[in-house]
C-alpha cells in the first residue's frame, strides 16, 4: 500500500531567517567567539524554544558576554522557571545591568515584595517604564508625595509617566488634559485612550470619539478597545465586539478581558 506524501509545513519568514542565522552561527562557532553563543541562543528563543537556549546563554555567561545573564533570565522566564529567572535578573542587576534590575523589580512586584521592587526599580530608572512602575510601588507603600514628584519629573520625557500622572488625581482636570494634549499634539498616539477618558469625564464625548477614531486609524490597539467601550455605551454592541476582537488580536489584554466577560 502506498501513501501520498504530505507537503511540508511552510516555515514562516521570521523562523526561516532565525534558522539561517542558527546554521551560520553553528558553522562558525569557535571557543574564542563567545558572542556566537548568544546568537545561537537568541535564534532558539526566536524559534520558540527558550529551554534549548538556556545552555548557550549559560556558556556565554561563563565567557562574561555583556547582557548574557539578563538574556538567560528571560529564557528561564519564558521556559516557565520563575525562580531561576528571578535569580538571574537579581545577579544581572547586582552586576549593574539596568534591564536586569528592571526585571528583578517586575518579578518582586508581582510577588508582593514592594521593598525589593522599590530598590530594583530605583536602580533601573534609565529603563523605559521604570519611573511609572516605581511610582506605583511608592503609592502602594504609602509614599504618595514621592510618587507624585517622580511622575511630575518624568512626565515631560515619558508618555507613560504623563498618562500615569494625568490619571493619578494629583493634577486638576484642566492641567491633566493639557499634559496629555501636549503629547497627542506631538504625535504620541498611545496617550489617546487616557486623554479620551478625560474628555468623557469632562462631558466632551464627541471629542473623545473623534480622538479615538483617529488613533484607531494609525493602529493603536488600546484606542480600539476604548472606542469599543464608547460604542457599547451607545448601544452599538456589534461594533463594540468587532473593535474588541480586533484589539485583542493586536495583543490588547483589556480587550481580551472584555471579550471574556461580555463576548
Amino acid at each position: 500500500m502506498t501513501t501520498t506524501p504530505t507537503a511540508p509545513t511552510p516555515v514562516p519568514d521570521g523562523a526561516r531567517l532565525a534558522l539561517d542565522d542558527l546554521r551560520a552561527a553553528v558553522a562558525h562557532l569557535h571557543p574564542d567567539d563567545p558572542l556566537a553563543l548568544v546568537a545561537i541562543a537568541d535564534d532558539l528563543c526566536a524559534l520558540g524554544n527558550p529551554a534549548a537556549a538556556v545552555p548557550f546563554y549559560e556558556a556565554a555567561v561563563g565567557h562574561d558576554v555583556p547582557g548574557a545573564l539578563y538574556r538567560l533570565g528571560l529564557a528561564h522566564h519564558d521556559a516557565g522557571d520563575a525562580a531561576e529567572a528571578f535569580r538571574c535578573f537579581e545577579l544581572a542587576g547586582l552586576a549593574g545591568d539596568a534591564q536586569g534590575a528592571f526585571m528583578a523589580g517586575h518579578v518582586a512586584h508581582e510577588h508582593g515584595d514592594l521593598h525589593a521592587a522599590r530598590r530594583w526599580y530605583e536602580q533601573a530608572q534609565d529603563v523605559e517604564g521604570a519611573p511609572v512602575r516605581l511610582a506605583r510601588v511608592l503609592r502602594a507603600l504609602g509614599d504618595t508625595g514621592e510618587a507624585g514628584r517622580l511622575l511630575a519629573a518624568a512626565a515631560g520625557e515619558s508618555w507613560e509617566a504623563a498618562v500615569e500622572h494625568a490619571l493619578s488625581g494629583d493634577l486638576d482636570p484642566q492641567a491633566a488634559t493639557g499634559l496629555l494634549e501636549a503629547w497627542a499634539d506631538a504625535g504620541e498616539v498611545r496617550v489617546a485612550s487616557a486623554l479620551a477618558d478625560l474628555y468623557v469625564r469632562a462631558g466632551r464625548g464627541l471629542d473623545a470619539e473623534d480622538l479615538l477614531e483617529q488613533a484607531v486609524l494609525v493602529g493603536d490597539p488600546a484606542s480600539r478597545t476604548s472606542l469599543g467601550v464608547l460604542r457599547l455605551r451607545a448601544g452599538r454592541v456589534a461594533e463594540a465586539m468587532a473593535l474588541w476582537h480586533d484589539a485583542a488580536a493586536q495583543g490588547d489584554a483589556y480587550a481580551a478581558e472584555l471579550l471574556s466577560r461580555f463576548g
